[in-house]
């Protein structure tokens, strides 16, 4: 296998393992924002309930200032009672659905942002040792007496792509051969 087949291959395995992680954080940012969701159709569950119980305790309200207008204190009292209990359970939903809405409204996904920069930061890396191993072994070598080998100079190795371009096309062999 010559130099040019192993940096083309070496490119394309780079290439390959960049797609894959690229597919696995947009899986992980997938997982967490099903999670938000959850979180959120919890919160939005609970502010439903307090509106159902709010409409009963409305009924309440209004049986109680009926029954006040017709009968006597106890009755009265009793369904004060209850109408109270009833908006003491509705303030008890709305708050707690409150805290889970807040608690659910993260502005972006931390691990899938975390790890995305992570495997960036990895293939940049990995992207500059593969360079300087390549280059090393094309620095040309010197022939007896100093004169540097008859051999072409091989062409200057593409900089690492920056974040979020795509991978440098293998170079075409015209431009291998130094045409």
């Amino acid at each position: 296998m010559t130099l040019r087949e192993r940096l083309v291959a070496s490119v394309t395995d780079i290439r390959d393992r960049g797609q894959r992680l690229t597919q696995l954080n947009r899986e992980l940012l997938a997982s967490e924002l099903k999670e938000k969701g959850r979180r959120f159709g919890a919160a939005i569950g609970l502010f439903i309930g307090a509106g159902v119980l709010a409409l009963y305790a409305l009924g309440f309200a209004l049986a109680t200032i009926a029954v006040a207008l017709a009968l006597v204190l106890p009755l009265w009292l009793s369904l004060l009672i209850v109408t109270a209990v009833l908006f003491l359970i509705v303030t008890i939903m709305v708050l707690v659905g409150r805290s889970k809405a807040q608690q659910a409204k993260e502005p972006a996904p931390k691990t899938a942002l975390a790890e995305g920069r992570k495997t960036a930061d990895l293939m940049k890396a990995n992207v500059r040792e593969t360079a300087a191993g390549v280059r090393a072994k094309v620095v040309p070598r010197r022939a007896p007496g100093g004169a540097p080998a008859a051999s072409p100079a091989p062409p200057p190795m593409p900089e690492p792509p920056s974040q979020g371009d795509e991978p440098p096309e293998p170079p075409s062999e015209a431009e291998a051969r130094g045409s």
